[in-house]
């Protein structure tokens, strides 16, 4: 998120501003910032406290604190109009595993792919011996539930694009 503040602007950090993932249903970055109020309203009915202030004060998602269950009580909590229906798509997310990997580095992990319901992520046999992640992207929920389960902290999520 680009940090529009006016200490954010004087100190030059909208330069390295990283992309963050907000609340599902949320829609777009541009949406969600003019509408949000920063309510926290979002934040407290989270039932797995994954919702966190983020800079500014917006709701940002943390997966390292574990994952999104989609039950929708952020959406149904929030006073302001930002929030897509429910039977739509809840958010476009991808994920990736950087180098840090253990199974990258010779050592026996599937953590993620234990944790994985939709069963996106799985090992495959490779010539170093170790079987090697591989993610098929179309199935992946978007929930999170790998980033928290890893060790080495080798998961990104990422929103695709603008909805």
């Amino acid at each position: 998120m680009v940090d529009i503040t006016r200490r954010g602007v004087l100190t030059g950090a909208w330069r390295n501003a990283a992309p963050v993932v907000r609340p599902p249903w949320s829609g777009t970055e541009q949406h969600f910032i003019e509408l949000c109020t920063r309510c926290n309203a979002c934040l407290a009915s989270c039932e797995t406290s994954i919702l966190q202030p983020g800079s500014g004060g917006y709701p940002v998602v943390d997966f390292k604190r574990g994952e999104c269950t989609f039950c929708y009580a952020c959406a149904a909590s929030c006073p302001e109009p930002i929030f897509l229906p429910q039977q739509t798509q809840p958010w476009n997310i991808s994920i990736s595993i950087d180098q840090s990997c253990l199974a990258y580095k010779s050592i026996e992990c599937r953590r993620c792919e234990d944790s994985c319901e939709p069963q996106v992520i799985s090992f495959r046999p490779s010539l170093v011996g170790i079987y090697q992640p591989k993610i098929e992207q179309q199935g992946c929920t978007g929930c999170g539930a790998c980033v928290a389960g890893c060790p080495v902290s080798a998961i990104t999520v990422e929103r695709e694009h603008a909805r």
